[in-house]
């Protein structure tokens, strides 16, 4: 018996896959999240340009930062993301604000790994980071995450990731 899991969908439980179910065309937020994944090796390895040119890795996160800001504000500006509840930021959970933190030591180490071990390994490691804290936040429900067990498939997509970085440290 296997289990299929789509976002957005409910889940499928059947003897074998049908075709029906492996053909799906993917949700857009699937094509969403694999874009968003393949521009991390070209913004860590954009970042550690900047870093070698600069003589500095806190700076060019800064740098990417400063970008990033504008870019930001600019979409704030226009209004076409609706207008957010300002008043509703003292409601908010004091770790809600902690994202700049964590982005700011990515920007930052992502660059600086990126020149000492590669795009492909530095990625590779930190892809298997997410997906295994990722594993975590969903299993326990952390930061007000709807729980998701972690499955036997799930265990073995980790196991296979550890594998894959595994091979890639090889020589």
């Amino acid at each position: 018996m296997s289990i299929i899991h789509l976002p957005s969908t409910k889940t499928t439980v059947s003897k074998s896959p049908t075709v029906s179910t492996l053909t799906r065309p993917p949700s857009p937020f699937l094509l969403i999240a694999f874009f968003n994944g393949a521009v991390l090796p070209i913004q860590a390895a954009i970042n550690a340009q900047l870093a070698r040119s600069i003589g500095s890795f806190p700076l060019a996160g800064d740098i990417s930062y400063f970008v990033g800001t504008i870019v930001l504000v600019s979409l704030l500006l226009t209004g076409k993301f609706g207008r957010p509840n300002w008043s509703a930021l003292p409601k908010a959970p004091w770790w809600a604000f902690c994202g700049g933190l964590v982005g700011a030591w990515y920007i930052t180490s992502s660059a600086y790994l990126t020149t000492n071990l590669g795009t492909t390994l530095t990625i590779a490691l930190i892809v298997s980071g997410q997906s295994f804290m990722g594993m975590l936040v969903d299993h326990f429900g952390w930061l007000s995450v709807q729980p998701r067990r972690l499955t036997p498939n799930r265990r073995i997509a980790g196991a296979l990731l550890l594998l894959a970085v595994f091979f890639l440290t090889l020589k």
